[in-house]
């Protein structure tokens, strides 16, 4: 019995033990369903949150669109149009570059062939995209296929990189094309998270880029990131775009380590563009970069890391010696000097410019063309595609999986069509942008490879010869006015830093004096009567295209036709309504005419398309300055400046309503900060000679608005000054010239007239006086100074009618 029971008590006890594990079991399962409601709690409360965050960011129309094109209907057609914000994820706003204003049908014509290119301000066509290498493809495609509509749509932009091509490839993929071109890899190191860039962390992996551009496409990463830059150090990033010279104190050796991840960040991205192309369909012509080698100075050397002191003595020594030798034309003695050097230090880049250079004197064309590669490829402020970066873009070329790219060589085909084989002036304006010949050339070598992809049914109705230069320029309507418009721009490009430090400054300098001298000897009224006409024939062949319009328009200005170029400007506000530029330029048209309301109207308009268009809010303010409604004028410049706090013209503008109200304090206020924006150009000129002026110091206050007028002709502050400042020494001549130019730049403007008038009296050129003297009452009626001297001027005529009776 003691056993049963034994057996009895362990039978219960089993019966117990189970009853307590469904117990856990069941205790068990809701506590799992805690830390699973837990869990999702965790993550889905705050997505709520961020979630509903977002969404009433974009129902209250916070932030910006990120993509690179916007549809929008366009004379009842829905069209692509580039988004002018696309570079606010890559730059900060004030410094953002913008897109090509352009326009792509949404739906794809028959018989169209759409070519996108890619790059940077090279691809794009910089100073003037309207005659890039882009548009003498679409000129020599269509010449010899007439029966294709090439549809060449650049997405090229100025200072961007890989980094931000990749996003614009994504979004082309889905556009219809039907052939891609490839022409980057000048910004590598300078534009958005490269090496030596200024826009933000440098050379940071690709995988935190892409993360950090994709959280920008969300209004809550927007506003992050706004919140961030206000945040951050504001002396480490520029205010104002100030071209090469922002990197001035970003050089990078030739083995720094950020350089090197740049190029690692370079072939991923290549590498995923050309993948995107290869799943899209479409063939990708990749080209190799050109670049100036010849006539192009490094922009910065630095000695290798290491160096010691008594090396760096005896480096120096042989340094100055070759140099020496070279100014004298002793070539080979200073190549001896030179290659000694060399064995010191290899990596100084001006010194392999200097070797090329005694190469090329001595005629050894190809120890020439490596001299100056070396001195490009150590150049520490590396603003071209050096050879590293053309080696990755051969090499991803060959690779087995890219059987759909066509490798494109463009740097060794331009130096194929250089003198020496060496690349210079004949070709490139400056370090990489190309000139008319060059945009020609790389044109036609883009077309050659897009012939070899084109279909059958395109071939077929092909013609056996490409156009030659002359024929696309009469396409393009390249006048001399255009040429002597791009050169004289560029020449106030390559007068400021980082060009002036270039060894090659000064021959630069003496080259495009020249140049210009040529041109303008071009410009006679002969030649402006055929290139109008050339204008009209073109437009004839192509009525939709906005930049023929948009260059006529420019032509019409130089040449004095401004009721015209008003109406070229209107047909480009037409074809690309959803733009500012256009109704703005055409706002500054009319202030040439003397129409200030209409121009008023005008720059309206481009602000009902974008708010902040600080261009037309300055120039609004400047006709209400002139207008002498002051507080107007103050309450827009506010505006402005409470925008984009770098915007130099609105110092300008402002300090000189406050300068003509007689507040000399508060002008030279505005003055100053100009002037600290613009260290080495025109506005630090202006402020110099402001001041000197104020202390009398007559003649170097002359030479300081001369300097400023130099390098912004339309410099009409300047003028106005620099006409008193004549006046005040008796040069009544060369003031009334000052007052004059003033008088045509800005006739809103009643003192220009009044200061005119009076010169012209002084010069016993009374009736050009009198009409002078009664616009200034037109503008200013309660003038005082106005009516004394047109009373005194009609007293002079009256008097001279009654001698001459």
């Amino acid at each position: 019995m003691k056993h049963k029971k034994h057996v009895a008590r362990q039978k219960t006890g089993s019966a117990d033990e189970k009853n307590v594990s469904a117990r856990k079991l069941a205790s068990s399962i809701p506590l799992r369903r805690l830390w699973v409601f837990r869990i999702v709690a965790a993550v889905a409360i705050p997505l709520l949150v961020v979630g509903g965050f977002e969404l009433s960011l974009r129902l209250s129309g916070y932030g910006y669109p990120t993509g690179f094109f916007l549809k929008n209907r366009i004379g009842g057609r829905e069209y692509y149009v580039s988004n002018d914000r696309f570079g606010y994820r890559f730059f900060p706003p004030a410094l953002a570059r913008t897109p090509l204003s352009l326009r792509m049908s949404a739906s794809k014509p028959a018989h169209t062939y759409r070519v996108f290119v890619f790059g940077e301000s090279a691809a794009m066509g910089d100073p003037d995209p309207s005659f890039g290498a882009w548009r003498y493809l679409k000129v020599l495609l269509g010449e010899r296929f007439p029966g294709t509509d090439f549809d060449v749509v650049c997405v090229a932009m100025t200072a961007i990189n890989s980094h931000v091509v990749l996003p614009i490839a994504r979004e082309c993929a889905k556009r219809d094309g039907d052939l891609w071109i490839i022409y980057m890899g000048n910004n590598e190191m300078v534009g958005p998270f490269g090496a030596a860039t200024v826009f933000g962390s440098p050379a940071p992996g690709t995988g935190l880029v892409r993360a950090e551009i994709a959280a920008k496409t969300a209004k809550t990463g927007q506003l992050l990131d706004s919140l961030m830059q206000r945040c951050r150090n504001r002396s480490s990033t520029p205010q104002i775009w100030s071209g090469l010279n922002m990197f001035k104190d970003h050089q990078l050796q030739y083995d720094d380590p950020g350089r090197l991840r740049a190029y690692d960040n370079f072939r991923i991205n290549l590498r995923d563009i050309l993948r995107i192309g290869r799943n899209t369909g479409v063939p990708v012509i990749l080209s190799t970069v050109g670049s100036n080698l010849k006539d192009c100075a490094p922009f910065a050397s630095m000695h290798k890391a290491g160096l010691a002191e008594n090396q760096k003595a005896e480096w120096d020594g042989l340094y100055q010696q070759g140099s020496a030798l070279e100014s004298t034309g002793n070539y080979q003695g200073a190549l001896e000097s030179y290659t000694q050097a060399t064995a010191i230090d290899p990596q100084y880049a001006e010194l392999h410019f200097r070797a090329g250079r005694c190469q090329l004197a001595l005629t050894n064309s190809d120890l020439a063309l490596h001299e100056f590669e070396l001195a490009r490829d150590d150049d520490t402020l590396a603003f071209r595609a050096d050879s590293r970066i053309n080696q990755i873009i051969k090499d991803s070329s060959d690779r087995p999986e890219n059987r759909g790219v066509y490798f494109l060589d463009a740097a060794r085909l331009l130096a194929q069509n250089s003198p020496d084989g060496i690349t210079g002036n004949e070709l490139f304006y400056e370090h990489v942008h190309l000139n008319f010949a060059g945009n020609y050339l790389l044109g036609l070598a883009f077309a050659e490879q897009v012939a070899k992809v084109l279909p059958e049914s395109i071939l077929a109705q092909g013609k056996t010869e490409w156009a030659s230069a002359e024929l696309c320029d009469q396409r393009l309507s390249v006048s001399p006015w255009d040429r002597f418009r791009l050169w004289e721009n560029n020449y106030s490009r390559v007068s400021e830093p980082p060009f002036t430090a270039q060894l090659n400054d000064v021959p630069r300098a003496q080259f495009y004096i020249a140049m210009l001298k040529e041109l303008n000897s071009q410009m006679t009224d002969e030649a402006r009567e055929r290139s109008r006409a050339t204008y009209i024939e073109a437009l004839r062949l192509a009525p939709d295209d906005y930049l023929l319009h948009e260059n006529f328009a420019q032509f019409l200005d130089q040449t004095g036709d401004w009721n015209e170029a008003v109406r070229q400007e209107q047909q480009v506000s037409g074809l690309l309504p959803r733009f500012p530029e256009a109704y703005y330029k055409t706002g500054e048209l009319l202030i040439r005419e003397g129409r200030a309301s209409d121009a008023a109207g005008c720059f309206s308009n481009a602000l009902a398309i974008r708010s902040d268009y600080e261009p037309a809010l300055n120039d609004l303010g400047l006709i209400f300055a002139n207008q002498l409604k002051t507080a107007e004028a103050a309450g827009l410049f506010t505006r402005v400046l409470r925008l984009n706090p770098g915007y130099v013209e609105t110092y300008l503008d402002w300090g000189f309503m406050e300068q003509c109200a007689g507040k000399l304090d508060q002008a030279m206020a505005h003055y100053h900060a100009a002037a600290d924006l613009q260290p080495n150009g025109p506005a630090a000129y202006f402020y110099q000679a402001v001041t000197l002026a104020g202390e009398d110091h007559q003649d170097e206050s002359i030479a300081g608005f001369q300097n400023a007028i130099w390098m912004n002709p339309k410099f009409w502050q300047a003028r106005y000054l620099l006409g008193g400042e004549l006046a005040a020494k008796s040069q009544i001549a060369e003031a009334q010239t000052q007052f004059s130019a003033v008088v045509s730049l800005r006739p809103d403007f009643a003192l220009a007239h009044l200061n005119d008038g009076v010169a012209l009296a002084e010069l016993d050129k009374l009736d050009d006086a009198l009409k002078e003297l009664q616009m200034a009452l037109l503008l200013d009626p309660t003038n005082p100074a106005a009516h004394q001297n047109l009373e005194a001027v009609r007293m002079n005529i009256l008097a001279l009618k009654n001698h001459n009776q």
